[in-house]
Formats: C-alpha cells, structure tokens, sequence
C-alpha cells in the first residue's frame, strides 16, 4: 500500500474560483481579404455582470504586417469600440455577444476553470496570437500592486508594533476558495491596489475583481465590518483619477468601504484609521 499516494489523493482540491466560457477576438484588417489575426481572448465568467477580455498588449507587428494603411492607433481605437459593444450586448454568457464592426468576429472556444483569471487570459492570448505577440516595454515598478503593498507596509511599520494586518502571500483558504486579500484586522478584510496603469480598462478590471475577492472573504469569513479597498490614484493623469473616484462612489453601493489618494503616505494613514491601528 503506498501511503504516500492515499495521502495525496485524500489531500482536499478547492474549487476553482473563476469558471465559465472562453473565446477568441479575431481581426480582419482588410474585409476584401481572407487574412484574420488573433488580437484578443474574451471570459464570460459565472455571476460576473461584465465579460472579461484581454487584448494584444501592443499592435506594432500587426501595423507593420500592412504598413501604412493599418496604424496601430487606428486599430486601437476600432477595438476600444468592440469593447464598448460587447459590453453594452452582454448577458452572463457570450451567446449573442455583439461586436460592432465586421472586422471583428468572437469565436467561442470552450469551458474554462482558474484562480486568476488575468493571468489564465494572458497566457491563452500568448498561446493564440503566435507571431504577433509582442510585449509592452515594462512599465515602471511604481505603477503596480506589489509596489503599493509594499509601501503601505513600510509606512504602517511603526503602527503595527503589536499586530500586523497584512495577509502573508496575499492569499487566503476560505470555504474551499483561494482568495486575493492583502489586510485581514480581524472584523474585515481589505484590499491594496494601484490604480498607475496604462489603460482605465485595465484599473476598472482590477478594482472589480479585488472587489469580488474582499465581499467573498467577508461573506464566508462572518465578518461584522465593512470591507475595504485602498487605491494609491496616478500623481498627473487627471482624468484616470476621476474616472477611477467615479468608479470607486459605485462600488460604496455594493457595501464595500473605499479609500483613495495619490500619495501613498495619506492612504496609510487612512488604513491605519480604518483598522483602527492608532
């Protein structure tokens, strides 16, 4: 008898936390020719109310492929417009999903089971897009989530001389469920995330999902207060700032406390209020 295996089969799996369907977003440049391209990878994901879609990080090989008459702010522009219809046309599933233009077609791929669903989307759309892929040059490190969590720890250090309420890992076991929480204080969960990114898409995505992870901990973990979200704001894009405080007043209504500035010393000191660390 091999114990060693009885251990690992009896070892408990928790659910995947992201399931539902996948598909590809297929480009045809020119309508007169039968050429198509693989510029994105679309989830509906159950009980999501919006799809989840990622795009090629950047089009330059596609702009180069037809020179002059394919720019990539052209192409980015048409496919700004996809999104917004496909958005508009959604309905839990992508069964009847419109795209808005006849350069774009969504073709539905199958069943698709991840904790991370970003991740997952972008190794599929690496995967699918083959030659055209092609990276983004790297942004700088002050515009990420590791970089904001770890400035909120550095600048509470001295507030958190007898507990901490940061989640090792970032990672949390609830009800069979592997979630991303960054705060636990021991009435609620919360969240640090960084709204410096390239594309308000991009944040509203990320606020979502943080969201969706802080509520699931607080349902299934009984908690009695509110849970947060703490969102370091970009320094000079103005218009991302109100765009993400917009969003930020709507996602109060789902019951989840909400902080934000630009300078992450002020969004310590209003975690630090919030978990009543003073």
């Amino acid at each position: 008898m091999n114990i060693l295996e009885l251990q690992r089969r009896a070892k408990i799996r928790h659910e995947p936390l992201h399931v539902g369907e996948w598909g590809t977003l297929l480009f045809r440049p020119d309508l007169g020719s039968q050429q198509e391209f693989i510029v994105g990878v679309i989830a509906a994901i159950e009980h999501d109310q919006r799809p989840h879609i990622k795009w090629l990080p950047t089009l330059a090989k596609l702009s180069l492929i037809y020179g002059g008459a394919l720019t990539s702010a052209e192409a980015v522009d048409l496919l700004q417009g996809v999104e917004m219809a496909i958005n508009s046309s959604f309905h839990e599933s992508l069964s009847g999903v419109e795209v808005g233009t006849p350069h774009v077609r969504l073709v539905k791929c199958g069943y698709i089971a991840t904790d991370d669903i970003e991740s997952e989307l972008n190794i599929m759309l690496k995967r699918q897009a083959g030659a055209i892929w092609q990276e983004k040059n790297p942004r700088g490190r002050e515009m990420d989530d590791d970089w904001a969590y770890s400035v909120m720890r550095t600048a509470l250090e001295s507030a958190m001389e007898k507990r901490s309420i940061f989640v090792p890992g970032r990672s949390i076991l609830i009800a069979g469920k592997n979630l991303n929480i960054g705060l636990d204080t021991g009435r609620s969960y919360g969240n640090i995330i960084s709204a410096r990114y390239a594309s308000f898409n991009t944040i509203e995505k990320h606020i979502y999902s943080s969201v969706v992870d802080v509520t699931r901990a607080h349902r299934f973990g009984a908690r009695s207060s509110d849970p947060g979200l703490f969102v370091v704001l970009p320094e000079i894009d103005e218009l991302t700032s109100r765009k993400t405080i917009e969003l930020l007043s709507e996602i109060e209504e789902m019951g989840v406390a909400q902080f934000s500035a630009p300078d992450p010393s002020v969004l310590a000191k209003k975690i630090e209020s919030w978990a009543n660390l003073c």
